[in-house]
């Protein structure tokens, strides 16, 4: 029961499809899914690394795991190529590389060598793809499901009414809430509303500054923001000259954006409208705006199972890909120029995950760093200060934000 959860699991976030029925297609990929997770491969493959500072063991270190991940993917490409397993994998590799997975089962070093500055490493190892498939999904789970919170102006038939707590909001939130979805709660939103007010009014208008940032991330917990505008019109004339009269008609359309917290990025953008008939004009708004919402966010079928539109479907995939290389803001105390530099060479040479490590900016022994990490700010947090003597470094991390650390640091003697 667990493996299929996680299997179905897998399948939402890529396909972005909750649905388990029906179609040519979706038996073949299914069944291909079935073969891959029975299959289990032994191979070989070197790998290599840089030696740096004339560490060998770490260069051995890192040239096996660079073996293991092209194992990885080859034996993947070998047996499952063009299916939504090697899809996902492709996804989400980085994520679930830098997390170390034990992908490579009873892995065998068949030779080491050094040329020059360079470190190769041939292994010898297992890939059992029901285990890669288990690691996808769980990083699926956890990276493409973000937190998220809506903001929506609304005029329904000339009245207008705040974000924060508008009938629109209200539907976005009904509609991906039964589906799994998960979001600021709405009277801490309020709440925000008022006390934050500048700042969240930036939001609204999709400008997400750093301040913003910290508000959204730190004390709401929203990744996502939803913003846009919600708005129905009457169409009576036309249920008149049908004979209708005693029928209220209601029209909407609805612009909506997602954005990257995270970054201020725009994930996706999208306007629909639809038509609500009802006796009642607040019902007829109402169904008018529930209809296009359907078009934009997904709706239930008829084995009632919820298949995401493609709006939900691009929020999604742009934010786990986003999650393969993060931004985190380093601001670090302690350290002059030349310690500085070692430090960041650390970085990008032992903590796993870590792509790039900049500097933005030195004043005297404050300096601030962006590292673009494949993760959560915490997961390098906790490898930085696992590893941080080993590097010849002794740190403190004074603020732990979802996208900011700040730290001091001093280098051991």
């Amino acid at each position: 029961m667990k493996k299929g959860s996680i299997l179905i699991l897998s399948f939402i976030l890529i396909t972005m499809s909750f649905s388990c029925g029906g179609g040519k297609n979706k038996k073949d990929d299914s069944s291909g899914k079935q073969s891959a997770s029975n299959s289990s491969n032994r191979g070989q493959e070197t790998g290599y690394a840089t030696i740096f500072d004339n560490d060998t063991s770490l260069a051995r270190d890192r040239a096996t795991d660079d073996a293991k991940s092209k194992l990885v993917v080859k034996m993947l490409g070998e047996t499952i190529s063009g299916t939504s397993v090697m899809k996902d994998f492709e996804l989400v590799s980085n994520i679930v590389e830098a997390k170390s997975y034990g992908l490579v089962k009873n892995p065998k070093i068949i030779k080491q060598w050094q040329e020059s500055s360079e470190y190769f490493v041939t292994i010898e190892g297992t890939v059992e793809t029901a285990v890669v498939q288990d690691a996808i999904a769980d990083a699926l789970n956890r990276y493409g499901r973000p937190k998220f919170m809506v903001l929506i102006e609304e005029t329904l038939n000339g009245k207008k009414n705040a974000p924060g707590f508008t009938e629109t909001e209200m539907l976005i939130q009904e509609i991906m809430g039964n589906s799994g979805f998960q979001f600021v709660d709405a009277a801490m939103t309020q709440q925000l509303m008022k006390s934050e007010k500048s700042k969240m009014q930036k939001a609204v208008s999709g400008s997400v500054s750093e301040d913003v940032q910290d508000l959204l991330l730190g004390d709401a917990g929203a990744e996502v923001i939803i913003i846009g505008t919600a708005e129905t019109k009457a169409q009576d004339a036309a249920l008149k000259n049908l004979g209708s009269a005693a029928m209220k008609s209601r029209s909407a359309i609805i612009r909506l954006k997602a954005i990257d917290v995270y970054s201020g990025n725009i994930l996706a953008s999208t306007s629909k409208n639809a038509p609500g008939l009802h006796i009642e004009d607040e019902t007829a708004s109402k169904k008018a705006i529930e209809a296009a919402l359907k078009q934009i966010l997904g709706k239930t079928d008829e084995n009632n199972k919820f298949q995401t539109a493609e709006f939900m479907n691009t929020i999604i995939k742009k934010f786990v890909q986003a999650a393969n290389g993060r931004e985190i803001k380093v601001l670090i105390a302690g350290l002059d120029g030349a310690e500085l530099r070692t430090f960041k060479d650390q970085i990008s040479n032992r903590v796993r995950g870590v792509k790039q490590v900049l500097e933005k900016g030195r004043d005297g022994k404050a300096a601030r760093l962006e590292v673009i990490f494949a993760g959560k700010t915490h997961e390098f947090e906790e490898e930085l200060s696992a590893k941080a003597k080993n590097m010849g470094f002794q740190i403190n991390v004074t603020s732990s934000r979802p996208n900011k650390l700040i730290m001091t640091a001093t280098k051991i003697k």
